[in-house]
């Protein structure tokens, strides 16, 4: 019989956790026996969200953090807390992101350029300097890319490059740390129900979600997205590292 708490015992920290992707793998990895360390930047929802773990896994210890990954001071506070709290940090799952303003490369604002690469790739980058550093020898870290991150995305050229550059960071990270047993994957989720993409191509003009149709055949549930990264996260994908697993319904 399979163990019904495989992640008893660990530490894991969590970024972008109070909503969307980043809650539903906190209450899959929750349920799984995990003790969390959460951060975001929307401190109200994520302290409600952790006052729900915690009452639904009464075994398990949940801090939170007023986070913005795109500030290294903040980052180096927050892995620094979260060890000093726990004692150890045995997971990392870097899913904070944002979608950015749809629109085609000769439209994109510079602005709009700066903060999808500054959050979703910088952001990482910031989570992945601490994080490592701090981890324990056999640790597990998770970072979210996108199918942005291993195909192109139409009106999406920011998203897709920051996404691209995360299974970069993922590759090379991996490879720096594999004599400590240290294990660096990249999940890559196509759109998922409820995600960040759900309102985006209605509000492009002359690109819907109908035009993509062939490419976009079903959204993706948030679980399964849970369930992969619980697993790389676990003892039992010990032997994996360096992968950039899509889940994504076949895109």
């Amino acid at each position: 019989m399979a163990d019904p708490k495989p992640l008893a015992g660990k530490i894991i920290l969590v970024t972008g956790a109070a909503q969307g992707i980043g809650a539903t793998i906190s209450n899959y990895i929750a349920a799984r026996g995990a003790s969390l360390s959460l951060g975001d930047v929307q401190k109200d929802k994520l302290d409600a969200e952790a006052q729900r773990l915690s009452q639904a896994y009464p075994d398990i210890q949940v801090a939170t953090w007023s986070l913005d990954v795109t500030d290294p001071k903040a980052v180096e506070g927050w892995v620094i807390g979260s060890k000093a709290k726990f004692g150890k940090i045995d997971g990392c799952v870097n899913n904070a992101g944002i979608l950015g303003d749809g629109s085609r490369i000769t439209e994109m604002s510079f602005e709009n350029w700066s903060n999808v690469m500054n959050v979703n790739l910088t952001g990482t980058f910031n989570c992945l300097k601490f994080q490592l550093r701090a981890i324990e020898d056999g640790g597990s870290v998770v970072n979210m890319s996108s199918c942005a991150g291993i195909h192109s995305v139409p009106v999406l050229a920011a998203y897709t490059a920051s996404k691209h550059g995360v299974v970069g960071l993922t590759k090379v990270a991996a490879a720096e740390h594999a004599h400590r047993g240290v294990r660096v994957n990249a999940v890559c989720p196509g759109i998922v129900a409820g995600g960040l993409q759900k309102n985006l191509f209605r509000e492009v003009p002359n690109l819907t979600m109908n035009d993509l149709s062939a490419l976009f055949q079903e959204l993706v549930p948030m679980n399964q997205v849970a369930a992969m990264v619980g697993y790389l996260l676990g003892d039992e994908s010990k032997f994996i590292t360096r992968a950039v697993l899509p889940v994504d319904g076949g895109f």
